[in-house]
């Protein structure tokens, strides 16, 4: 579904990835790890649109789409949740999710959508009239995915979901991604909770210093991953 060769991206001389390759299948959760500057953000970013590759190249179902603009990358299926919760904060919570349908010309499947997404997460059904800065950092990383979900990807990218929240609502999260993937959605997911990424995903990458030093379907039993990012 989603192949990524050679890719390369720089913030001036600064090079962020450096000759990166990575593959999605359908169906699959892949994982990506690593510690904070490894150039994972930014490898996410440039797939949906986000910033700029300066070689390499990334395909989508067969089709091109670096160097697209972000509303076509999502026109093509792929939605991304950027880190930190990006809930537009004065706006209710239904005004949200109304956003996720922006590029949806069937009213009647999003209303439709709009309803099982709330029936979904109960703790929005409640608050669909709040401002959504008013929710608990749960409640917005929950909000987020709603409004990524309306989009109807076929490639869900997720940005640190777990980053920050209560180890009460990490869990339901992770039971939310392994609940979408059962249902059929592939997912690209940057994790810092390695134990947790690891353990639903059909493969995972690891990234060093901008490069892919790792890869594999059971990297939690490979040592040096054990050492460095599981604390064994």
């Amino acid at each position: 579904m989603l192949q990524v060769r050679g890719v390369e991206i720089a913030y001036g001389k600064v090079r962020a990835v450096q000759g990166v390759d990575l593959a999605v299948n359908a169906g699959e959760v892949v994982s990506l790890i690593g510690l904070n500057g490894a150039g994972k953000s930014s490898l996410l970013r440039a797939i949906a649109g986000l910033n700029r590759v300066q070689a390499g190249s990334i395909h989508f179902e067969g089709a091109p789409v670096h160097n697209l603009a972000a509303p076509e990358v999502a026109r093509r299926g792929i939605a991304m949740v950027l880190e930190g919760r990006s809930t537009f904060k004065h706006m209710t919570v239904q005004e949200n999710l109304v956003l996720g349908g922006y590029m949806r010309s069937d009213r009647a499947g999003f209303e439709a959508d709009v309803e099982r997404m709330v029936g979904r997460f109960p703790a929005l059904k409640k608050r669909l009239k709040q401002a959504a800065g008013t929710l608990s950092g749960g409640e917005q990383q929950m909000l987020v995915i709603a409004r990524a979900l309306l989009m109807r990807p076929r490639l869900l990218m997720l940005d640190e979901p777990s980053l920050g929240l209560a180890p009460l609502v990490v869990a339901d999260i992770f039971r939310l991604i392994r609940e979408l993937n059962r249902e059929g959605l592939t997912i690209l997911l940057v994790e810092q909770n390695a134990r947790q990424a690891l353990k639903l995903s059909h493969r995972a990458y690891v990234m060093e210093t901008g490069r892919v030093v790792l890869e594999g379907p059971d990297l939690a039993r490979d040592e040096r991953v054990r050492q460095a990012y599981l604390g064994v």
